[in-house]
């Protein structure tokens, strides 16, 4: 059974790595990093993406001003955070099927040149505890820190 799991964590693990790369499509060797944020605090689930291209941190909706060929659309955006979002749902319930506490925050990056993989796990709370505070935050957060260190 926990083999079962470990598998069918990769494949959603992949997914949602693949689809964030889809999204750039035929500019896929401008990309140095894809940063893919995904909260599953209580009952709301966030995804999200950011790339480094040439050497900049950009947003999903604004790679079209940093790749040689025009891959996004609103529609294509949409569709992303969409299939990402059913990703986590899987997740989220891939978890709770073989008992094991859901991950609050996964923030995971891919770099295509060396097909590096990282998935940083957390379980402790960011949002739900906060009035204020939500998952928008937190990924906005995490790319002005990759903006300002410029990793790639």
């Amino acid at each position: 059974m926990n083999n079962n799991f470990d598998t069918e964590f990769q494949r959603l693990f992949t997914n949602m790595v693949e689809i964030a790369f889809e999204y750039v499509g035929r500019n896929k060797e401008e990309v140095d990093c894809i940063y893919i944020y995904a909260s599953m605090e209580d009952d709301s689930i966030f995804y999200n993406t950011f790339y480094s291209i040439k050497g900049n941190i950009v947003k999903a909706h604004k790679v079209n001003d940093y790749l040689s060929n025009n891959p996004a659309t609103p529609e294509m955006n949409k569709k992303l955070l969409k299939i990402g979002t059913d990703f986590l749902d899987e997740t989220s319930e891939l978890f709770e099927n073989h008992n094991r506490e859901v991950p609050t925050l996964m923030k995971m990056t891919y770099k295509p040149k060396t097909k590096t993989f990282d998935n940083d796990i957390h379980y402790e709370k960011y949002f739900s505890d906060h009035l204020e505070r939500t998952e928008v935050d937190g990924f906005n957060e995490w790319f002005e820190e990759m903006k300002s260190t410029k990793v790639n």
